[in-house]
C-alpha cells in the first residue's frame, strides 16, 4: 500500500480569525464615517446662505451604524427647509445647498471608505 501524502498549512485559523475581524471593522467603518460626517458639516456650513451666520452654525454631522449624515436647522432656525427646497407659494426659489453638498461629498466619501478598508487590511498584515 502506498504511503499517504499530505500537506499541512499552519496559520489558517489565524487568517480566518483576522478576516472575520476585518469584515466586522469594514461593515461599520466608524472612523471613516466620522471623518465623512465632519467634512460634510464643514462643507455644508460654507454653502448655507449667510446673513448673520446663525443658520450655518446649526450644520452638524453625525454617524450611526453604517452611515454618515449631515443635518442643519433647529427650532430657532426653522427656515432652512424652505430655503433649501424652495416654497413656491411664498416665491422662495430652492437653493439646494444640501443636495450640492451631497454631490460634492460623494466621491470623497467613497475614497474615505476605500482608504479605511485598505488601512484595516494593512493593520492586520494581510496585504501581502
Amino acid at each position: 500500500m502506498a504511503d499517504a501524502i499530505g500537506i499541512r498549512v499552519e496559520g489558517v485559523d489565524d487568517v480566518v480569525r483576522d478576516m472575520g475581524q476585518i469584515a466586522e471593522e469594514i461593515e461599520d467603518p466608524r472612523e471613516a464615517l466620522d471623518e465623512i460626517a465632519t467634512e460634510a458639516a464643514e462643507r455644508l456650513r460654507r454653502r448655507i446662505p449667510r446673513k448673520s451666520g446663525r443658520a450655518a452654525a446649526t450644520a452638524r454631522g453625525g454617524r450611526s451604524k453604517g452611515k454618515a449624515y449631515v443635518q442643519a436647522g433647529s427650532e430657532a432656525v426653522p427656515y432652512l427647509g424652505p430655503l433649501n427646497y424652495g416654497w413656491p407659494a411664498r416665491n422662495i426659489e430652492p437653493v439646494g445647498f444640501m443636495q450640492d453638498t451631497d454631490r460634492e461629498l460623494e466621491p470623497l466619501a467613497v475614497d474615505r471608505i476605500d482608504q479605511h478598508i485598505d488601512r484595516t487590511i494593512r493593520q492586520r498584515g494581510m496585504n501581502r
